[in-house]
């Protein structure tokens, strides 16, 4: 074996020595600075949009009119028989739980219970619901026949009796009366006088009689001021009732009575109220 100088064994010695005898084990480097790490957030599970739900397709039955039904109420307590025409809206009787706001329009004088069916009211009816801008209703149609007292016949006798033969909403507020010039005037008289009836009048060239004007505002501080019906008047520029009209207006006013007034543009005729029933049944129908 061949032996090493000295000096060749302590230059191997002082080499050895430099260098650990093991790899010191890995150390871990510092985290970044808190600045440096993205902020992480859970992402919610993901849902589908809910799909928008398709209105149901109008029932073919609002594509047919309606139908205007000619009848006569009979009662003991009635000296003789009330014809009356009703109109049935467009799918009348498909669905017995369906029940109907009443709308009560009262003729003129010297016309019957045709006026507002010659008018064209059940034409204008048919039209508004067809299109969806008003829900359906009935209108019911009586004649002022000679030898009944109308006020009590109409909110005593035919109101009860058209709650009882078709599915009406039975109180106040599915309820409304108006009139065509005189008929006007039984409109407020009865109005005023069964506030309990009828959540809405209308009063459309109203020819309120004499006698009614004195007594407008003592059945008006007879009723609760809460339980006053909606009023809608109108009348036309050129109709001969306008200056009585204006003295009903202050009557109101003095009482303080709201109500809607409308002066249109016309005369005291058939023309004049034909061309305004869209507003008409647009205003009556607001409170359904």
């Amino acid at each position: 074996m061949r032996r090493l100088a000295l000096p060749t064994v302590l230059l191997l010695l002082t080499a050895c020595a430099s260098h650990p005898a093991s790899l010191p084990a890995a150390q871990t480097p510092p985290p970044p600075s808190p600045a440096l790490v993205p902020a992480f957030t859970p992402s919610p599970g993901r849902t589908s949009a809910p799909s928008a739900t398709p209105s149901p397709a109008p029932p073919p039955c609002l594509r047919q009119p309606g139908r205007i039904v000619t009848a006569e109420l009979q009662d003991p307590g009635l000296p003789r028989s009330l014809p009356y025409r009703i109109y049935l809206p467009p799918c009348y009787g498909q669905d017995p739980s369906t029940r109907y706001p009443t709308l009560y329009l009262l003729h003129g004088l010297a016309s019957t219970d045709s006026q507002w069916d010659d008018l064209g009211v059940d034409e204008t009816a048919d039209a508004l619901i067809a299109s969806g801008e008003v829900a359906p209703f009935l209108i019911v149609m009586p004649w002022e026949r000679r030898g009944l007292e109308y006020e009590t016949t109409i909110a005593e006798f035919l109101v009860p009796a058209i709650d009882r033969i078709y599915p009406t909403l039975p109180h106040r507020q599915g309820r409304a009366l108006g009139g065509i010039s005189r008929g006007a005037g039984w409109t407020l008289r009865i109005g005023l006088h069964y506030p309990e009836a009828f959540g809405s009048l209308g009063l459309h060239s109203p020819a309120v009689l004499t006698p009614d004007v004195y007594y407008i505002p003592e059945w008006v501080q007879a009723i609760p001021p809460d339980e006053l019906p909606r009023l809608w008047i109108d009348t036309g520029d050129h109709d001969v009732l306008r200056s009585s009209t204006e003295e009903l207006l202050s009557l109101l006013d003095a009482e303080h009575v709201a109500y809607t007034w409308n002066l249109f543009t016309g005369y005291h005729e058939a023309a004049y109220w034909s061309a305004h029933l869209e507003e008409y049944l647009r205003w009556y129908t607001e409170a359904w």
